[in-house]
């Protein structure tokens, strides 16, 4: 807003550092949902849910003996639409492109950002799952152990895929 842009601009802005800072909540790997109020009174709804990977089917999980899938299989995983669902926000209502927006949240994953209480409490409370899911315990967890309120962390590897989607967008 304090460079022009609009409520859209902002919230697509505001989003995306919220990926950095509290991914336990939020993550460009999610969904995403609006409902866009206009001053006529118009209502327009974005639903950015992930869609099923277009290679799983019912018959294949019923095959491999499959009869419910459980929520932290990685059958249950959609394809993310958070990032395509904030393209088509700003294509229909914005006035920046990603390489604007996106500053902040790169600025955040490169050069860091403190720990939140809460946001200790619950990596503290997914520890254990990081460790055992293996890569997002090299991003999340400080040898083995969750960050402390109050640690400076940085992402890299977040900040190259922030830049890359500043630099094409959802595609990239």
């Amino acid at each position: 807003l304090r460079e022009g842009g609009n409520a859209i601009d902002a919230a697509v802005a505001a989003a995306a550092v919220h990926c950095v800072v509290e991914p336990q909540m939020t993550a460009i790997g999610g969904d995403g949902f609006a409902i866009i109020a206009k001053e006529d009174g118009s209502v327009s709804g974005y639903n950015g849910s992930g869609r099923a990977p277009e290679a799983l089917s019912t018959a294949d999980l019923l095959a491999e003996g499959f009869t419910r899938v459980e929520p932290k299989s990685a059958h249950a995983v959609t394809v993310p639409g958070v990032v395509r669902s904030w393209e088509k926000l700003l294509v229909d209502h914005g006035t920046m492109g990603f390489d604007r927006l996106l500053k902040s949240a790169i600025r955040y994953a490169e050069e860091g950002f403190v720990v939140a209480p809460r946001v200790a409490f619950d990596w503290n409370l997914a520890a254990d799952e990081l460790v055992q899911q293996g890569g997002g315990a090299s991003h999340y967890l400080k040898d083995g152990k969750a960050y402390e309120t109050g640690d400076v962390v940085k992402l890299p590897n977040l900040a190259k895929t922030l830049k890359a989607i500043a630099a094409g967008g959802a595609d990239a």
